[in-house]
């Protein structure tokens, strides 16, 4: 029984019922892009490239019905470093597997692998056996009767390829087309696992440091305790037997030896005031850091007054600019500023008139930067690095009282905001010292 035409209301002819080319397309289309989200939805439990390679390259053979197929990178010699073979080219391959992987290894890019790479386009070879470029495989390489490469592109450039082979009809523009577009979700892909894993890696490097730190607390914690205890105790048992001593008939001694309890009390009182000024140092790194805003212009009016105060027997010239409201710490940046004035009072108390200028620069949109500037004795920029260090000085206590605790401090205080600090200067000619603190949305 043969099946007649069917016709129309209006007697015209029909064409018979079949797949069109519009439906042929839109299956396709369908057809592709459940390939690529198959590609994303897959890889997202991959947990190695090699991984996301090999479920790219199965859902590129399975869409184009090839038999085999391989993926590979281009390392900076130009060799292929591969990244996935199909299972079934690993089935057909009747090489031992150790050599079979050596000669991956730095795979040569020639042949008929190199002419696409050579001209930046995708290439199709349905005649592999005879083509002028194909080059001997190694005995027991599987059969490649058709072959198409498609280029892997990424930031511009041509990172490598991906190839398929042994389509038994042969391949076409379409499957080209269809590759195209998968080697693109590829990319992606390979992407946000190699990101997934740079996050992994820099989270464990943050959990590791985060570890050294508070192990280095903890034997900074045990560290304070020893100085608050252990070389507190002998100090004050210098200290207090030289009290008794001054309080018993010296006539016996001589003026030498007058001299050495002199210089023995001297050097208590300054060890009291290493310990004292460390615990203080110490301090810091373990304080909590409590953000607000705070009105840098009225910190530095109340620590001026204080100052001010306390060398009310000789003027000095202040010259302030307005200072911005910043995010930090109010006691801290308290500190920063207090030890950071004090400072500069100390080294320009041999100027006829001390000349102190503060002021802030804040048209940078990351930080807001504050300095302190005095017209003091200055020092050499070839110690610069040393000027923020513990005990550090570039000047004799002879010269300047002072423990090289100070700017320890202030550096301490200004990176736990996030900050920097650092200092320009000159021998005679005074010095400025700089802290930024970084901006918030707000500011």
């Amino acid at each position: 029984m043969t099946a007649s035409k069917p016709r129309s209301s209006a007697g015209l002819n029909v064409e018979p019922a079949g797949r069109r080319p519009a439906d042929a397309a839109a299956g396709r289309q369908v057809a592709l892009l459940t390939a690529i989200i198959r590609i994303f939805r897959e890889t997202m439990a991959a947990q190695t490239e090699e991984e996301v390679a090999q479920v790219c390259l199965k859902v590129a053979e399975d869409l184009t019905g090839s038999a085999f197929g391989f993926i590979g990178e281009l390392n900076a010699e130009g060799l292929f470093d591969t990244t996935a073979i199909s299972e079934a080219g690993w089935q057909a391959c009747r090489i031992p597997v150790p050599e079979a992987l050596q000669l991956l290894k730095g795979m040569p890019n020639r042949g008929v692998n190199r002419l696409g790479l050579q001209d930046q386009k995708s290439w199709i070879i349905n005649d592999l056996q005879h083509h002028p470029e194909s080059v001997p495989k190694p005995d027991g390489h599987p059969l490649l009767t058709s072959f198409l490469g498609v280029p892997i592109r990424y930031a511009g450039g041509i990172t490598g390829m991906i190839a398929l082979a042994s389509k038994s009809a042969g391949y076409t523009e379409q499957d080209q087309e269809d590759v195209e577009a998968l080697s693109v979700a590829f990319v992606e892909a390979l992407n946000r696992r190699r990101a997934e894993r740079q996050v992994e890696l820099l989270n464990r490097e943050l959990t590791e440091r985060l570890q050294q730190v508070e192990a280095a607390n903890k034997e900074l914690e045990g560290f304070s305790y020893s100085v608050s205890h252990d070389l507190r105790a002998p100090v004050r048992h210098i200290s207090g037997y030289l009290e008794l001593l001054d309080k018993k008939d010296l006539a016996c001694l001589d003026d030498q030896s007058r001299h050495y309890l002199d210089v023995v009390a001297s050097a208590a009182r300054r060890m009291g005031t290493l310990i004292d000024g460390l615990l203080a140092f110490s301090r810091l790194g373990r304080a909590q850091v409590m953000r607000n805003r705070v009105d840098l212009d009225q910190l530095v009016k109340e620590v001026v007054q204080e100052q001010a105060a306390l060398r009310a027997e000789r003027p000095i010239q202040w010259d302030i600019a307005p200072l911005p409201v910043v995010t930090g710490d109010r006691v801290m940046l308290r500190q920063v500023l207090a030890n950071l004035i004090s400072n500069a009072l100390k080294f320009s108390q041999s100027s006829p008139l001390p000349r102190i200028g503060i002021g802030a620069v804040t048209e940078d949109p990351r930080e807001t930067a504050v300095y302190i500037r005095d017209n003091g004795v200055g020092f050499d920029m070839r110690y610069q690095d040393k000027l923020f260090g513990l005990f550090q000085r570039l000047h004799g206590q002879e010269e300047f009282e002072g423990i090289g605790v100070g700017l320890a401090s202030v550096q301490r205080i200004v990176l736990r905001h996030a900050g920097r600090v650092w200092a320009e200067g000159e021998l005679g000619k005074g010095a400025t010292f700089w802290f930024a603190l970084p901006k918030t949305d707000e500011e």
